[in-house]
């Protein structure tokens, strides 16, 4: 293998775990704000709505 395969396999195995880990983290956080929501202003839709 060449030289400057290892950088590049590091380099790539770093940016999916930051990717993942900011996915995870954004995920939680939207978790947390959907259940500080107030539901009971939230619109109930009706699916069977003719336009």
């Amino acid at each position: 293998m060449s030289d400057g395969f290892w950088p590049v396999v590091l380099i790539t195995v770093f940016i999916i775990a930051w990717v993942l880990a900011k996915v995870v983290a954004l995920a939680r956080k939207s978790e947390q704000q959907w259940r500080e929501v107030d539901k009971s202003k939230l619109k109930a839709w009706e699916d069977d709505d003719e336009w």
